[in-house]
């Protein structure tokens, strides 16, 4: 399958964008997630952060994307390992909301997590966030478990959908 969408490994080149994408957005990511840190939105603050997610990707703990357009980061997406399994999470900037660039860059991520050999692949949302559940179930997703009110621990109305997705490895 062919994507519009092209995930780029985070690198320490994409800093300056990434602040401003985390900055230019942070209203908007804040209505479904909480808020990053106030010393993340600073210049050493995401450098730190980058480093640590580059750190992270080198020793095999996770892998860390960035979508570009020209040379502005407009959305990101974090793989977490676990063994076999993989967490996937990924933010939108809100002028690209609505176009299918979700859709595409976890449909990508999950075709590289099962060329990877992993075997599970899990994400979670807020019920209350429709357009990142509709996102997963249109990826193949799963509800594994639901936590109600859950949202509440992290200051937000809802539930915590878990999502989970067995990946098949062709046979041929």
């Amino acid at each position: 399958m062919v994507f519009a969408v092209q995930l780029t490994p985070i690198h320490l080149d994409h800093v300056p964008a990434l602040l401003r994408f985390e900055r230019s957005n942070a209203d908007y990511f804040e209505q479904f997630v909480p808020p990053r840190p106030l010393k993340m939105l600073t210049d050493k603050g995401m450098l730190d952060a980058v480093n640590a997610l580059c750190e992270e990707a080198q020793s095999g703990q996770g892998a860390y994307f960035v979508v570009l357009e020209q040379d502005e980061v407009i959305a990101r997406l974090n793989l977490t390992y676990d063994g076999e399994r993989a967490d996937i999470g990924y933010r939108v900037g809100e002028g690209h909301v609505g176009k299918g660039l979700a859709t595409q860059m976890v449909q990508h991520a999950l075709d590289k997590l099962k060329d990877d050999g992993f075997d599970v692949v899990t994400a979670h949302a807020l019920s209350s966030n429709p357009g990142s559940v509709r996102v997963l179930e249109k990826c193949g997703f799963g509800v594994s478990r639901v936590d109600q009110d859950g949202g509440q621990a992290f200051g937000f109305e809802g539930d915590v959908v878990h999502f989970e997705q067995v990946l098949l490895v062709d046979q041929n």
